[in-house]
């Protein structure tokens, strides 16, 4: 019996200094980390540093953290950051974000408020930081811009999968509910009573190409930046409107877009009759879009069903002969 005890206590202390040095070393890569970004011109700080779990977890929280990045412009604060993960298990993280965050680019400044925000991350790598999996969940979520547009969302999952066919090839999902802000303004819907009425369901179904893998170097040097992107279903449903798209996308170096992305409108008379009922559009320009509309349609062989197919050729987005602007620039800053 005595040997018993003894085996245990001993088992215990030696659990007990192998926490203490994980927390430790912790701590310390933390502070090197920032220290690094700080040599480097950034600016890279946080008011306390605070590792708890013990016997089974490092529970890590950085206090007021602060980074900008001198090169891209990009600035981000928040009053705190946590890290949660077994210490028998490093490659998993759990990750939780305050309910109010602050970017900034050169351009404007983003609040970024949810009633919860948090990710679960496995590593395929743990000392390059490369991600393998990535969950990300938000409730309540609320983005507000100095340059006057917002987003808001009930509930955002967004998930993201490294390929086995690949390190630099990512699987992407998104589902979203109860979207409302910024949203192009050829789908920008006005419910009977004069306010848009939100996304009730948004899912994404995405394959990224990037020019290199995800890993601690896209924080700390270059991020990798889109090469392709397959888009095999985007699905959005709201006000009675139901849009499906899905195509593949090259990407030029300099993030201009090349290919085509085919997008699919059911309901669409109904939503000309929301926009009737608004008074937004003249009746006369109603009746023009909706000539033209049903043109279309008619050569689907569905007159309830629009088949648009939007190219993108030289920097622009092309519906068959009619040129409709700029293609968006697809890039990571």
């Amino acid at each position: 019996m005595k040997r018993l005890t003894f085996i245990v206590i001993a088992a215990a202390l030696l659990w007990a200094g192998f926490w203490a040095w994980s927390a430790s070393a912790q701590k310390t890569a933390i502070a090197n980390w920032f220290d690094a970004r700080r040599a480097e011109g950034w600016a890279a700080d946080y008011s306390d540093l605070q590792i708890f779990g013990f016997p089974n977890r490092l529970d890590t929280t950085l206090t007021a953290p602060r980074l900008g990045d001198p090169e891209s412009g990009l600035f981000w604060e928040a009053p705190f950051l946590q890290f949660f993960r077994f210490t028998y298990n490093p490659a998993h993280l759990i990750t939780v974000w305050p309910n109010t965050q602050s970017f900034a680019t050169p351009d404007e400044a983003i609040t970024l408020t949810t009633a919860d925000m948090r990710a679960s991350l496995e590593m395929a790598d743990v000392s390059r930081w490369q991600p393998q999996r990535v969950i990300l969940v938000t409730e309540g979520l609320n983005v507000a811009s100095d340059a006057n547009w917002d987003l808001t969302a009930d509930v955002m999952q967004l998930s993201l999968q490294q390929s086995e066919t690949g390190d630099a090839i990512y699987q992407l999902a998104l589902d979203a509910r109860g979207v409302k802000g910024a949203l192009p303004g050829w789908i920008n819907i006005t419910g009977q009573d004069g306010n848009q009425p939100p996304i009730e369901r948004l899912t994404a179904d995405i394959d990224l190409t990037l020019s290199a893998p995800l890993d601690r170097s896209a924080v700390e040097n270059a991020r990798p930046q889109p090469v392709a992107l397959r888009l095999n279903l985007a699905d959005a449903r709201w006000s009675g409107l139901t849009l499906a798209a899905a195509g593949d996308l090259d990407i030029t170096p300099s993030g201009t877009p090349v290919g085509q992305i085919t997008v699919k409108v059911r309901n669409w008379r109904d939503m000309l009759a929301k926009e009737r009922k608004s008074g937004r559009l003249s009746p006369r320009v109603l009746d023009q879009i909706d000539f033209t509309l049903t043109l279309i349609s008619g050569l689907s062989g569905n007159p309830s069903t629009l088949d648009l197919p939007f190219d993108f050729t030289n920097g622009k987005i092309w519906l068959g002969p009619l040129m409709l602007g700029d293609a968006p620039r697809i890039s990571l800053p």
